[in-house]
């Protein structure tokens, strides 16, 4: 059955019914909301200061159809929206989600799309409250997401890196490349590499525990990786006038990466994005209270130095500077 075959009204009861099964539980999101989907807008009481983001994957252009699974594109749609509300540190409430869709699409597809989405929502207790649904000539899905932080003091900025601190990142960095690479080339790896490489690249975890972890220890600065290394280390750069170095050798690459990749897997890491790692600055105290009590690596990399605002030495193993390289993703500049 395609969605042109029901209409958009029956399609919308169909992924409102989906919700309301998925949303029994109540959560601190949902005693604040007084009218969610079913009117012409949701009314909430907020809470703490807002946090507000909205990020699209749009077909042909993030994504290729022939190329994931439904629920792969629900569930990205709404991590890489929770990954931005960690990055600032703050807590995921309110979500919403419009969706433009040709009319073949299957009803199932769609439900498969929203029934993963509702999933990870639940996981971290956030509440679906609105959305949209039109027609289009191609897939065009956009989560709106709001979240909260008590004190503004505690937020997690890009312009607050100083001299002196380390540059620390969360969990393993280049397996989304390395995951594209796979699916756009074939390129053939074990399965285990496969899976893990898929699963960064489609569904990546939002750091969102971790992102509270540096709150609670006094963390000020902080960027999600989702453009790459390179680019994303770029914009704190820019913003807290600092320069930074970057060791070479100590970037964390997973054994299947270096296995995999041995010989890209360091440009992988370095301009691949879409890892939905977290980036951040602080002193080595710090860094170290956080590594023992996160339940995956983080790695520092490197130093925030004095020098010349936004420049950043890539040095390697034996201590050579090396001239990063312009690649990473940025819309509407052709790509290096």
């Amino acid at each position: 059955m395609k969605v042109s075959d029901i209409g958009e009204c029956q399609l919308i009861d169909k992924l409102n019914n989906l919700l309301h099964q998925k949303s029994a539980v109540n959560t601190p999101a949902r005693e604040n909301l007084i009218i969610d989907i079913g009117d012409d807008a949701a009314v909430f009481l907020p809470q703490g200061y807002q946090l507000v983001t909205v990020d699209s994957l749009i077909e042909n252009v993030h994504f290729n159809r022939n190329m994931l699974y439904w629920a792969d594109l629900g569930y990205k749609a709404m991590a890489i929206n929770m990954s931005d509300i960690a990055a600032m540190g703050g807590v995921p409430q309110y979500a919403v989600v419009n969706i433009d869709l040709p009319p073949d699409t299957l009803v199932s597809s769609v439900t498969d799309c929203y029934n993963a989405m509702y999933s990870l929502a639940e996981k971290y207790q956030i509440a679906i409250i609105a959305g949209d649904t039109n027609q289009s000539s191609i897939i065009n899905l956009a989560v709106t997401l709001l979240g909260s932080v008590e004190n503004p003091n505690r937020l997690l900025t890009r312009n607050a890196a100083q001299a002196g601190q380390k540059i620390a990142v969360t969990g393993y960095l280049g397996n989304a490349a390395a995951g594209l690479d796979m699916l756009l080339n074939q390129t053939k790896v074990p399965d285990e590499s496969r899976e893990i490489f898929y699963r960064s690249f489609y569904r990546p975890e939002p750091r969102i525990n971790e992102a509270r972890l540096l709150v609670k220890e006094g963390v000020r600065c902080c960027i999600d990786i989702s453009d790459g290394l390179v680019i994303d280390l770029g914009h704190v750069l820019r913003q807290s006038r600092v320069s930074a170095r970057i060791d070479l050798g100590k970037l964390p690459l997973h054994p299947s990466l270096r296995l995999c990749y041995p010989l890209q897997a360091q440009n992988m890491a370095l301009y691949g994005g879409e890892d939905y790692e977290l980036l951040f600055t602080a002193s080595a105290e710090v860094i170290e209270q956080i590594s023992v009590q996160s339940p995956i690596p983080v790695t520092v990399i490197g130093e925030i130095i004095p020098g010349k605002p936004e420049e950043l030495r890539l040095m390697d193993k034996d201590g050579r500077a090396l001239q990063p390289g312009k690649n990473g993703w940025e819309h509407f500049k052709k790509p290096k």
